[in-house]
């Protein structure tokens, strides 16, 4: 019996040798996959931290070029205005000086029809005279053929 208990003995120990290597082994194995995922969690945060710079420069950029663009755009903005407002001027200025020619124009014209209306007037006298003289020559013609010229 004292060797079936020392058998048993021994057999619990090395039972309890093999189980507190798997145990060693087990907390060993724990240590690595708890280590590999403070790794993995560290690489993931540096990743995210990158991640998070890059996108806050991009926004930076990005909000910097949409300051100059509006920058742009209203410069632009009031450059048209400048420009439509020195049209508009240009504009009424041509208007003023058409205004102004069409009235001298129509000084000038009426001018010379004043002295062409004086000079007809001056040669229909003439031309009256003419025609009178013109017209009892005629009538004297036909007397002298011996037609009476209020019949023709």
């Amino acid at each position: 019996m004292a060797r079936q208990v020392k058998a048993d003995s021994e057999g619990l120990k090395q039972r309890l040798l093999e189980l507190e290597r798997e145990l060693e082994m087990s907390r060993d194995d724990k240590k690595d996959i708890y280590e590999e995922m403070i790794r993995q969690y560290q690489e993931l945060q540096r990743q995210t931290e990158t991640r998070i710079q890059q996108l806050e420069t991009e926004t930076k950029q990005l909000q910097e070029q949409l300051a100059t663009c509006r920058e742009a755009i209203q410069q632009a903005r009031a450059e048209r205005e400048q420009v439509l407002g020195e049209k508009d001027r240009t504009i009424a200025e041509l208007q003023g000086k058409i205004d102004a020619m069409e009235s001298e124009y129509e000084k000038i014209l009426h001018g010379s029809l004043d002295r062409v209306l004086s000079k007809l007037a001056a040669a229909q006298g003439c031309w009256e005279k003419e025609a009178t003289a013109m017209h009892t020559e005629q009538k004297e013609r036909l007397r002298e053929f011996g037609l009476n010229p209020l019949e023709i």
